[in-house]
């Protein structure tokens, strides 16, 4: 009877996110690699072959030092990026990287449960801002070490692919921020149905708990009156109870009312409510179901629990049950309708037993 769970859709853990964020970064580099040697920059070069096996190492230790991979990625873009404009200038678009900085660092800190990543996110991000300002201070103040007619021909195309790395790395950032948040609300929702099912069920048998069938009873009175749809109560009680876990224990008198729940569950449609009301007692509730109707449907339950079998342990048990049956339509109060319906059950119980009043 207890609501299913929110499926978790696009959840990703931690060691996943900065694998990803090592992964795309050695392609980066390799891709500036090539870059070097066509243009014969030597510093570039081995500035970027460092970079891709600082990576591979990210890799490896990620899973137990996260932290320490998204520092490690941090400052090789800072350092990356300043010492490009130094060798080629700001016009290659090196420095866009520093944009990309902010989200990143919100973004893999919380990922790696950093203390404080708020207050960190934040002065790395103005650590971002200065050292972009910087690089165009730098590049107005000073020539680059590195000038060329190839380099003047490929500025424009190194521009645009600079800016769409940035692009792409501020787009994956963006999304694997959606990705947090449904992964939030999924744990939360989860959550809520947990304490919901907490309230409103009973551990052992799963059936709702006698709370729930009462708000359940007065809101279908609230639709009876007006429109005039009968339903019916339908109170139960095993027979002979207490001689179960007296004589077999506790454990048998669990299996006896799982037992009981699943036979009931069986029994009824999926818009009916099924109730363990306490001890050795059920309610079922029926919908759009008169007396007489009820009536027939308690008998084949009763039926159905005499022949079914138990089996505890070495042992097969026989059980029966007791029915009482009341309507709407013979009281307009909720609490009269428990009432008959038990004195009903009570008064089969005081004339033999394994019947429907």
């Amino acid at each position: 009877m207890a609501k299913t769970n929110r499926t978790k859709k696009l959840s990703l853990n931690t060691s996943s996110i900065l694998k990803l964020f090592t992964l795309f970064c050695i392609v980066i580099h390799m891709m500036i690699a090539i870059f070097s040697i066509y243009t014969k920059i030597t510093p570039l070069l081995v500035l970027n072959l460092c970079s891709i096996l600082l990576y591979i190492y990210c890799i490896y230790i990620v899973a137990k030092h996260p932290a320490k991979v998204f520092y490690i990625g941090f400052g090789e873009i800072v350092l990356h990026s300043f010492i490009s404009v130094v060798l080629v200038g700001n016009g290659f678009g090196f420095s866009m990287y520093f944009i990309a900085l902010v989200p990143m660092a919100f973004n893999l800190l919380h990922a790696a449960k950093s203390n404080k990543y708020i207050l960190k996110s934040f002065i790395l991000s103005i650590i971002s801002f200065v050292l972009f300002a910087g690089c165009y201070i730098i590049s107005n103040l000073h020539t680059p070490l590195y000038e060329s007619d190839i380099l003047s021909n490929l500025k424009p195309y190194i521009y645009i692919v600079n800016m769409f790395i940035t692009f792409v790395a501020l787009l994956g950032f963006s999304i694997l921020f959606l990705i947090e948040i449904e992964s939030a609300y999924n744990s939360l929702y989860n959550k809520n149905l947990e304490l919901d099912n907490l309230a409103n069920t009973d551990p052992l048998t799963g059936l709702y708990n006698r709370r729930t069938m009462t708000v359940h009873v007065q809101n279908m009175y609230e639709d009876y009156h007006k429109t005039q749809k009968p339903f019916s109560l339908i109170v139960c009680d095993i027979d002979n109870f207490k001689k179960f876990n007296d004589t077999y224990g506790h454990e048998c008198g669990d299996e006896v009312l799982k037992t009981i729940s699943s036979v009931l569950s069986s029994l009824t449609r999926g818009h009916d409510f099924l109730c363990r009301w306490g001890g050795e007692e059920f309610i079922v509730f029926l919908r759009n179901i008169d007396r007489e109707m009820a009536l027939n449907i308690a008998e084949r339950i009763r039926q159905k629990i005499e022949e079914t079998e138990i089996k505890f342990e070495d042992k097969n048990l026989h059980i029966t049950m007791t029915f009482g049956v009341s309507s709407a339509t013979e009281t307009d109060d909720y609490e009269e309708l428990f009432k008959l319906a038990d004195s009903r059950m009570y008064e089969g119980k005081r004339s033999g037993k394994n019947k429907v009043v």
